[in-house]
């Protein structure tokens, strides 16, 4: 039994297992941070350890932990995640009081993300995405003294619940059919069933797994709970749950449909382009009629996960290369936007509506210009990060005689432009005079760091792409027998 596959995973549970500790002390002012200290050590220490056995992929646990260039470097997408939360939350109200817990939750939840990446087993992957899950209800509810964030973690709760239910669901009916968990022999398997359709129970079971995976991605139509939930929660909370959570669901997609189901992919690939077309146009246009940038950011991601479902839909190595880029692409886009969205909800009440940004690139340059790269590079302008994403994406639906999908993608690009253009606008406009006088603000570093390093991330993966797209490769290969 090779247990040195698990090695991330020890790391990340034994960080959380100590932040949640720490907090049942009463800490002096001088250690008041250790919480986040511990997470901070924790996801370093880890990230290490994934760099350090990138040459070595291997698995252990009779194949349930699969450490692949895919599971690795989504793995770090998560990690980098994980470390922008606790950065994000420095300072965070939601988290006064109860930092140790908030921060072990957020760690657990980043645990069960990794969990579901490197997962070579339907049991594994489906403890991977509960674990995340819970962790995720709590975090939403934590700032039990504000009614939307109650609301936020019960939506969540009762729609994740259902999600949950689907996938368990699926899973069993797939393990009825092929007499194992494995996602190796489920693949053997489905390559020697031949055509599907002449197989019901098989059949149901892709479509509920991807109806459940679609919750978690959130995918329309499966949707619904977005703009409520990522609105209540904590703004780092939402954060997290836009790029972490995004993250954990496309690797199972990638795990279930291009790895295991690819040799059922005629079967498939329609429904999931179905999905992909879905959530673009239907994110895209809800977002339009939002005065909240958070909830316009909750409508853009279930747009941009239309996007990335198309990088699922193809079914190759392509595909999974292109969706993989786009996903660090958006990683740093989103934590660019929401780093700019805390900073200004510390400053002024209800800092989260468009009219509030109205100006505040005039007051704070350095903040209208990240936003304003943030904005124009998920609309997808060139020569951004987002620019090439899509483009690969585009371009892996055109080679896989998808056309139709690449069509719809660029049309829902189109109309993405408006409400980008709209934040970027407003952010440059003269403020208006106001009667009461705004909070002055000391800029959080760490919040500040973020922001940076997401707007120059964004630049810096345009003009160094190749480097990050050969990783991106190597990922994708990794995936396919």
């Amino acid at each position: 039994m090779n247990v040195v596959v698990g090695i991330p995973l020890y790391v990340m549970s034994a960080a959380a297992l100590l932040a949640i500790v720490s907090g049942a002390f009463t800490l002096p002012g001088d250690l008041r941070r250790l919480p986040e200290w511990i997470g901070l050590l924790g996801v370093g220490i880890t990230l290490i350890t994934l760099i350090a056995m990138w040459d070595r992929p291997q698995s252990g646990f009779a194949g349930e932990i699969r450490l692949t260039h895919m599971s690795m470097l989504m793995s770090g997408i998560i990690l980098v995640a994980t470390l922008a939360t606790i950065a994000l939350s420095w300072g965070e109200p939601a988290g006064a009081g109860r930092r140790g817990e908030y921060i072990g939750l957020i760690l657990a939840a980043a645990t069960g993300m990794m969990l579901t990446v490197v997962a070579g087993d339907l049991i594994v992957m489906f403890i991977g995405i509960e674990l995340l899950s819970v962790s995720l209800y709590i975090l939403c509810a934590i700032e039990v003294t504000r009614e939307r964030s109650l609301e936020s973690g019960l939506k969540y709760l009762i729609t994740g619940a259902i999600g949950t239910a689907i996938l368990i669901y699926g899973f069993a009916l797939l393990y009825g059919m092929t007499g194992s968990t494995s996602l190796n022999v489920i693949g053997e398997r489905l390559a020697e069933a031949g055509p599907l359709t002449s197989q019901p129970l098989l059949v149901s079971a892709m479509a509920l797994v991807a109806v459940a995976l679609g919750f978690k991605a959130s995918a329309v139509p499966f949707h619904m709970w977005t703009p409520d939930v990522y609105e209540g929660a904590p703004t780092p909370i939402t954060t997290f749950m836009s790029t972490g959570t995004k993250t954990a669901a496309m690797g199972a997609f990638l795990l279930v449909f291009t790895g295991a189901a690819q040799g059922a992919i005629a079967d498939w690939r329609v429904l999931i382009g179905a999905i992909s077309a879905a959530s673009m146009v239907v994110g895209n246009i809800g977002a339009l009629r939002q005065t909240s940038v958070k909830r316009m950011l909750a409508w853009s991601s279930v747009a941009q996960a239309g996007y990335l479902l198309m990088g699922v839909a193809v079914g190759t190595a392509f595909g999974a290369e292109a969706l993989i880029y786009y996903l660090i692409a958006y990683l740093a886009m989103t934590l660019a936007a929401f780093a700019i969205v805390i900073l200004r909800e510390r400053e002024v009440e209800d800092g989260d509506q468009l009219d509030a940004f109205t100006g505040y690139g005039r007051r704070r340059p350095w903040a209208g210009v990240v936003m304003t790269l943030a904005m124009l590079s998920l609309a997808g302008f060139p020569p951004l990060a987002g620019f090439i994403g899509k483009f690969m994406l585009f371009s892996a639906a055109i080679d896989s005689d998808m056309l139709w999908l690449a069509i719809v993608g660029a049309l829902a690009s189109a109309v993405s432009v408006v409400y980008y253009l709209r934040v970027s606008i407003v952010m440059w406009s003269p403020a208006p005079v106001r009667d009461v006088p705004e909070r002055t603000l000391r800029v959080p570093r760490p919040v500040a760091a973020v922001a940076v390093t997401g707007g120059v991330a964004i630049i810096a993966l345009a003009i160094w792409a190749q480097p990050v797209i050969d990783l991106c490769r190597d990922a994708g290969a990794s995936l396919l027998p």
